[in-house]
This record gives C-alpha cells, structure tokens and sequence, in this order.
C-alpha cells in the first residue's frame, strides 16, 4: 500500500459586516464579519483541495482556479473539492482522514465545530475529519485555515 501525505492552507482578510453569513467547510454560519475574497472564500475547502492537490503533485488550486478568472468569481468552494476529488479517484487513491485547524481571532467556533465536522464530511464521503479552532492571540482582522490528510492506494 502506498500512503502520501498532503498538507495546504488559505488565509483570508475579514471585514466588519453585521449579520454577514461566512462559509467554512460548505457550512453556513451567521457572524459579524465577511470574507474578503475572489470566490465564496470558504478557506476550510480551499485548505482541503490545496492538500488534495498537493499529495496528488499537481500543484494547487490557483493553477486550476484563477482568482483574476470572471468565470471564479463567487464560485462556490464545494466545486474546487470536487475537482481535487476527481483528481484523487482518477488516481485510483482513497483520501484516509483529513485535520484541519481554523484560526481566527474575530469569530469564536466552538458550537460550530461539529457542523463544520459534519459538512465536511458529506462533502469528501470519509467519516474521519477532525476540526479544531484557536486564536492569534493578538489582533488580527485575518482567518486562516491549515489542513493535512493522508491518502493511500
């Protein structure tokens, strides 16, 4: 059996927004603030696809996905996983387990994990994805999300 590691991460400006809904991991939750970004800007699916993308060494999701591209924008991220998926099958290799670290000092996700978890794990089909949040600890208008996997044939 082969095994390869994958590892990615997407960091994203937020700006002040008052009832402003966010995407992370193909979830929708209400905050105060909004992602800055060229797509949807779920950072959780972009971290997942980079990952993908880079066990696979084909690159990352810039090379597919271009942020000056009008045909991306808003686009939503579910479509660049799946097309990091299409790439892992077409490999003949089987994502394992993904785990994700999200940080952001603007937005508190702990009642949010488990949907966050959930959703992730509908849209890759595994049941092994592990989502955990902290802080900068110092101010910072930034959201960040690091993912790592392992896939195997």
């Amino acid at each position: 059996m082969v095994y390869l590691i994958g590892q990615g991460n997407d960091t994203h400006e937020l700006t002040d927004m008052r009832g402003a809904t966010i995407v992370l991991g193909g979830y929708k939750l209400k905050t105060n603030c909004r992602v800055i970004s060229h797509s949807d800007g779920d950072i959780v699916l972009h971290a997942i696809a980079n990952a993908i993308l880079g066990a696979l060494q084909l690159g990352d999701i810039g090379l597919y996905f271009k942020d000056t591209d009008y045909k991306t924008k808003n686009m939503d991220s579910v479509k660049i996983v799946k097309f990091a998926l299409d790439k892992l099958k077409k490999s003949k290799f089987k994502l394992v387990n993904v785990d994700l670290t999200i940080t952001c000092e603007n937005i508190i996700f702990g009642k949010y994990k488990k949907f966050i978890q959930e959703s992730i794990c509908k849209i890759l089909g595994i049941k092994l994805v592990n989502v955990k949040a902290t802080r900068f600890e110092h101010p910072s208008n930034l959201i960040k999300c690091d993912a790592a996997l392992l896939i195997n044939k």
